[in-house]
């Protein structure tokens, strides 16, 4: 296990997605878009930053979701402690109310986390434990029945080295963000 953040307590290997709430001044929303692209832009020019995605309010006066991801905490911090950053942030003092609200989602929740979401709330974790449960059950059947025939000479601790290594990389890019999708009416309901 690598260094872990003290203000977080998030390994900082482990990729984050961070949310950053704020509300224009309502005569500067104008000024606050253009604030907000510069700074969008100049994110994606760090190492590590995988994108970003822009929620705007539904009403006037209401808050702004930027969704953003980094391949890994220790990336993100380096963003956030920029000089760069740093002078984005005194322009957005001049156009927005009050300060900004900066959630950090790893793990789990991030699975559970789509762009263009108006509630960024994660859904319940007994939820999450079904989805999860729903999508490692079968594919652990699937990958066992596939690799243990070409996999079965090796030692136990490779056996199984071999089929979680698989079975995190197809859940983290495959399987989870397609279970996300399809049950996304039951994840987010009431």
């Amino acid at each position: 296990m690598g260094q872990t953040d003290k203000s977080s307590g998030i390994d900082c290997d482990t990729p984050v997605t961070i949310i950053v709430k704020r509300r224009p001044k309502l005569d500067r929303t104008e000024d606050f878009e253009k604030v907000m692209s510069g700074t969008t832009k100049d994110a994606m020019t760090f190492e590590g930053h995988l994108g970003a995605n822009i929620i705007r309010p539904t009403k006037a006066g209401d808050y702004y979701r930027i969704v953003f991801k980094f391949d890994s905490m220790r990336n993100y911090l380096i963003w956030e402690g920029s000089e760069i950053r740093q002078q984005w942030l005194e322009r957005y003092a001049e156009v927005t109310l009050g300060e900004q609200e900066v959630e950090i989602l790893s793990g789990l929740e991030t699975w559970f986390t789509l762009s263009g979401e108006e509630s960024l709330v994660p859904p319940p974790k007994y939820k999450m434990m079904i989805i999860v449960w729903m999508s490692i059950f079968p594919l652990s059947l699937f990958l066992n029945y596939c690799l243990i025939p070409f996999i079965s000479e090796q030692h136990i601790i490779a056996q199984i080295a071999i089929t979680s290594i698989t079975l995190v990389a197809l859940m983290t890019y495959i399987v989870m963000p397609l279970m996300a999708k399809l049950f996304h009416r039951w994840l987010h309901c009431n």
